[in-house]
C-alpha cells in the first residue's frame, strides 16, 4: 500500500513538472500583442534601448543556451511521462555537460557557484535513477532540479543585472 502510494506522488509530481514546462513552452512561443499606432510612438524611445541592449550577440548567446537547456528538459519530462529511461538518461546528461560549459557561468558569485554545484549533482543523481530503472526515484529527482532551477534564476534575477551582456 505504501509503494503504491509513493507511486501516485510521483506520478503527480511529473504531471505538474509536465503542465509546468508545457505552460512555459506554450508563453514563450507566443507573440506579443500588437499595440495601437499611437500607443507604440509614445513608448518607442524608452523601449529603443533596451531592445538595442536584449539583441547584443552575448544576449542571444545565451537565449540560445538556454533554449537548449529547455530542450534537454523537455527530454526529460518526456522520458518521465513515457517511462523511457534513455531519454531520462540523455536529457540529464546534456543539462550535467551544459552545466559544466562556460556559457553557464553568468557570474562567479559563491552563490552561484553553489546553486550551479547542486545542480551537477542533481543531474547526475536523475541520471542515476534512470539508469536503474528508478521512475520514481527519478520523477522525485527531476521535480527537486526543476526547483533549484527556479531559485537560481530567481536569485540571479534579483542579484544581477539581467540586460548587461
Amino acid at each position: 500500500m505504501n509503494a503504491s502510494r509513493w507511486g501516485w506522488n510521483a506520478l503527480a509530481v511529473a504531471l505538474i513538472g509536465v503542465s509546468g514546462l508545457t505552460m512555459t513552452q506554450f508563453a514563450a512561443t507566443q507573440e506579443a500583442p500588437q499595440k495601437k499606432p499611437e500607443a507604440a510612438q509614445k513608448e518607442k524611445a524608452p523601449d529603443a534601448k533596451k531592445e538595442a541592449e536584449k539583441s547584443t550577440p552575448a544576449r542571444k548567446g545565451l537565449s540560445i543556451f538556454m533554449r537548449m537547456k529547455l530542450d534537454a528538459s523537455q527530454k526529460i519530462l518526456a522520458g518521465l511521462a513515457l517511462e523511457d529511461f534513455e531519454l531520462i538518461q540523455e536529457g540529464a546528461a546534456k543539462l550535467e555537460e551544459m552545466s559544466s560549459a562556460e556559457k553557464w557561468r553568468v557570474t562567479n558569485d559563491p552563490f552561484f557557484r553553489e546553486h550551479s554545484a547542486d545542480f551537477q549533482k542533481i543531474t547526475r543523481r536523475l541520471s542515476k535513477n534512470a539508469k536503474d530503472g528508478k521512475l520514481d526515484g527519478a520523477a522525485l529527482t527531476w521535480f527537486e532540479a526543476t526547483m533549484k532551477c527556479i531559485e537560481c534564476h530567481k536569485w540571479t534575477r534579483a542579484n544581477l543585472i539581467a540586460d548587461k551582456p
